[in-house]
C-alpha cells in the first residue's frame, strides 16, 4: 500500500444533480471506481485505507478568468481595498511611505472607483503626501489608474501628448493629465516605466496570487491578462512548482497586433518546451472595451446623462475581425474582455469571421463579462458555441452600482445588467470565475451572490431577481463549465471514473443548500492530481481506516 492509492467514502458526494453516499477510489491522479460503498469496490480497493468524509464533497473548482499575478502583488504590498474615502486611501499612501522611505516607486492596488463619486482622482492629492516618488496606484477593477505628478512626468505624459486611441488621459483646464488614467492606452506608459526589481512581479508574486486561490479549493485557473514581458516570471514561477493548474492568455495590442504575433507564437513554445505538467499559454486576450464605471464600456446607445455615444472600443470592429483570424489562424484560442452590448456585438463579429476564414475546428471561444447583452445576440452566441465567462460576484446592489453604474444605464438598460439566467436558458454555455482580485476569490461565495444576487444570500433582497441561477446551475458554471473552456471536461469538473481526483470537501452545506450557507461555506480539504491539502477548519484528528482484504 503506498500513498499514491486511497479510498474517500463521502456521506454527501456531489453527482451533478444531487449528494449521494458513494466510495471513491483513487489512483494516482485519477478516480478509477466509485462504488455505494467501501465495500462494494472491487478488488483493487483491498487492503487501502478509506478516508471518511462528513463533509459535502464536490468537484474542484475552476476558475475561468483571474489574475493572480496581480492579485499576488496585493497581498505582498500596498492594498488599497481598506480605504471607503479618498482621504483613508491617501493617508494608506502615507503610511507606506514613512515605512518605506527609500523606495523608487511607490505602488498600491485595489482602490474602489465608487470612493469618489465622479470616480476621478487628482495626482496633486497624491502629491501633497508623496511628493518626492512616483506613485502608481491601481484601482480594484484593473481599468484606472491614479499616479501622481512624478509618475506622470516618467511616464513622458504631458499636456503634449496626444489622447490614445484605446485609452482617456483626464486632464485640467489647461490640457494637463490630472492624474486619472483610463485604460491600456492611457495607463499602459506608466506600467513600463516602473522598473521590474521594483514593481514586485516576480515568480514570488505570482505564486502568491495562485496559492490564495488554492486556499478557495480552486485547482485550475485561466490567467486573462499576461505581457509578454511578464512571461520569465511565469516560467520560474511554473519551474519552481505550481499549486494549481495554469493556462496564461497573452494579452494582444491593438496598435501593435501584426508585430506580435510571431512572438506570441514564440512565447507560447517556450512554455510548451519548459514540459511544466498543467503549464500551457494557449491562449489570447483581447480587451473589446473597458467599464460601465468608467464610461469606457462600449455600448449601442449613449450613457444616460451623456452627450456622445457610446463608450470607448478597445479595437475598431475591422481591426478586431483582421486580428482575431490572424490570432485563431495560429491555433490560439480567443478569450475576448466585452462589458458593453456593443463590445459583445463586436466580439461575435470577430469570433464568427475568424470560423468563417479559417474552417471548422474546436476553438472554444470565449467572451468575459458580458454586462449586457443585445437580444439579437444571444442565438448568435449559441450558434458560435461561444461560452461566457460570467463574475457572479459583480451581480449584486454594491456601492460601485449604486454610485457609478446605474447613474450611467438608468434607463431599461439598468435592468438588463449579468444576465446569467437569460444566457442560460437561451443554451448558451456559462463559466463562472471570480476576476480576482478585483473580487474575491472564494467560488463558494461566487455561487452564493448567483443564486440571491444579494451580498448577504437573501433572495427577498434579490437585484434584478429574475437572474438568479439554482444551485446545481452554479456549480456547474464553477466547474464544469470552466473545464470546457480549458478543453479539459473529460478531466476535470466532475466526480466520476476517468476523471482527475480533484474535489473539494466543503463544510455548512446542507442537502438542498441555500444562497446564505454557500456564502458562509467553508474549503476544509482539497485534492488535486490525488493529492491532499487541508485547509483551515479541517478536522486534525480523523484517521483512516483499512478495507479488510477479502471484501
Amino acid at each position: 500500500m503506498t500513498q499514491q492509492h486511497r479510498v474517500l467514502h463521502g456521506s454527501r458526494v456531489w453527482t451533478g444533480a444531487r449528494f449521494e453516499e458513494l466510495a471513491i477510489r483513487i489512483l494516482g491522479e485519477d478516480v478509477v471506481e466509485i462504488a455505494a460503498s467501501p465495500a462494494a469496490l472491487g478488488a483493487g480497493a483491498a487492503g487501502l485505507d478509506v478516508l471518511r468524509i462528513e463533509e459535502a464533497l464536490l468537484p474542484a473548482f475552476v476558475d475561468a478568468h483571474a489574475h493572480p499575478l496581480i492579485g499576488g502583488l496585493e497581498l505582498g504590498g500596498l492594498s488599497l481595498r481598506p480605504a471607503e474615502t479618498v482621504a483613508e486611501a491617501l493617508e494608506l499612501v502615507r503610511a507606506h511611505r514613512e515605512a518605506h522611505p527609500d523606495a523608487e516607486w511607490i505602488l498600491g492596488e485595489g482602490f474602489d472607483l465608487s470612493i469618489d463619486p465622479g470616480g476621478e482622482y487628482f495626482a496633486a492629492d497624491l502629491d501633497a503626501v508623496v511628493p518626492d516618488a512616483p506613485v502608481a496606484l491601481r484601482s480594484s477593477d484593473i481599468h484606472t489608474f491614479w499616479v501622481n505628478s512624478r509618475a506622470l512626468e516618467i511616464a513622458g505624459l504631458s499636456e503634449t501628448t496626444p489622447e490614445p486611441r484605446d485609452g482617456v488621459i483626464e486632464r485640467d483646464a489647461a490640457g494637463r493629465p490630472s492624474g486619472t488614467l483610463r485604460e491600456w492606452g492611457a495607463f499602459m506608459p506608466v506600467y513600463r516605466a516602473i522598473p521590474k526589481h521594483v514593481t514586485g512581479r516576480t515568480a514570488g508574486a505570482l505564486l502568491r496570487g495562485l496559492d490564495e486561490l488554492r486556499s478557495h479549493g480552486v485547482t485550475a485557473v485561466q490567467d486573462a491578462w499576461v505581457e509578454l514581458e511578464d512571461l520569465p516570471a511565469y516560467l520560474e514561477a511554473a519551474e519552481s512548482g505550481l499549486p494549481l493548474d495554469l493556462n496564461i492568455a497573452f494579452r494582444i495590442d491593438p496598435d501593435g497586433w501584426r508585430e506580435q504575433l510571431p512572438r506570441l507564437e514564440a512565447a507560447r513554445e517556450r512554455v510548451a518546451v519548459a514540459g511544466v505538467p498543467g503549464f500551457t499559454a494557449q491562449t489570447v486576450k483581447f480587451f473589446a472595451d473597458g467599464i460601465i464605471e468608467g464610461g469606457t464600456a462600449h455600448v449601442h446607445e449613449p450613457y444616460t446623462g451623456e452627450g456622445s455615444c457610446c463608450g470607448l472600443p478597445g479595437w475598431s470592429r475591422s481591426a478586431l475581425i483582421a486580428a482575431a483570424i490572424e490570432v485563431d489562424r495560429l491555433g490560439f484560442q480567443l478569450h475576448i474582455h466585452a462589458i458593453g452590448d456593443a463590445a459583445v456585438s463586436e466580439a461575435i463579429d470577430a469570433i464568427d469571421a475568424a470560423r468563417e476564414a479559417n474552417g471548422v475546428r474546436d476553438r472554444r471561444p470565449v467572451i468575459a463579462h458580458a454586462q449586457l447583452i443585445a437580444d439579437a445576440d444571444y442565438a448568435r452566441l449559441r450558434a458560435g458555441d461561444v461560452t461566457l465567462a460570467i463574475q457572479p460576484y459583480w451581480a449584486k446592489l454594491d456601492s460601485v452600482v449604486r454610485t457609478l453604474t446605474n447613474h450611467r444605464l438608468s434607463d431599461e438598460r439598468g435592468t438588463r445588467q449579468y444576465p446569467f439566467r437569460t444566457a442560460s436558458e437561451h443554451g448558451i454555455r456559462i463559466a463562472s470565475s471570480s476576476d480576482f482580485p478585483i473580487t474575491t476569490p472564494a467560488p463558494l461565495q461566487a455561487i452564493g451572490l448567483a443564486m440571491s444576487r444579494d451580498a448577504d444570500g437573501d433572495p427577498e433582497r434579490s437585484w434584478l431577481p429574475d437572474q438568479r441561477l439554482g444551485f446545481a446551475q452554479a456549480l456547474a458554471a464553477a466547474t464544469a463549465g470552466s473545464a470546457y473552456t480549458r478543453f479539459s471536461e473529460t478531466r476535470l469538473g466532475a466526480i466520476a471514473p476517468g476523471m482527475r481526483a480533484d474535489l473539494v470537501a466543503v463544510a455548512g452545506l446542507s442537502d438542498a443548500p441555500s444562497a446564505a450557507e454557500l456564502l458562509a461555506a467553508r474549503v476544509v480539504r482539497s485534492w488535486r492530481r490525488g493529492s491532499e491539502r487541508r485547509h483551515p477548519g479541517a478536522d486534525p484528528t480523523s484517521s483512516p481506516t483499512a478495507i479488510p482484504q477479502n471484501q
